[in-house]
């Protein structure tokens, strides 16, 4: 979820996209446009500045992680694959990072997705935005990850 920016996508209908049950069409909506179900605007921080909330105005996961979550690479740097195949396995130490990692739990993404820190604890790239989210949110897109790559 690093920071690249694009208009944001609205969803056709605020409670089922889709095959979606209600809390993953929520969760597409924070991945997708930076919005909360209720279209709040979400907020984010990055490690390089400092601990100002950022606003989430075009800065959306599926920019830099893909609509399918199988991230990419946009010059130097390479957005990480979160499809649930992915994140829900241990990875040995391979290109780009070098490093092993292990499988996420839930609660390992949510530290992800809220702190920056890896699976094992390790800093993720100062790229990743460390997002601002209620509890509702946070869970909502889990769920949605989970879907990633899977349909």
């Amino acid at each position: 979820m690093g920071i690249s920016t694009s208009a944001p996508v609205l969803a056709d209908t605020p409670g089922k996209i889709g095959d979606l049950t209600p809390d993953e069409a929520r969760g597409k909506l924070v991945y997708t446009t930076g919005r909360g179900a209720a279209g709040r605007l979400l907020y984010f921080r990055l490690l390089t500045a400092g601990e100002r909330a950022l606003p989430a105005n075009g800065i959306v996961c599926a920019n830099c992680h893909g609509a399918d979550g199988k991230g990419g690479r946009e010059g130097n740097i390479v957005m990480a694959d979160i499809t649930d195949g992915t994140l829900s396995r241990p990875l040995p130490a391979s290109p780009p990072w070098n490093r092993a990692r292990a499988a996420y739990t839930d609660a390992l993404l949510a530290r992800a997705i809220t702190q920056g820190l890896d699976s094992s604890g390790q800093q993720l790239d100062s790229s990743m935005p460390r997002w601002v989210l209620s509890e509702s949110e946070l869970q909502d897109l889990l769920k949605y990850l989970k879907r990633l790559g899977n349909r």
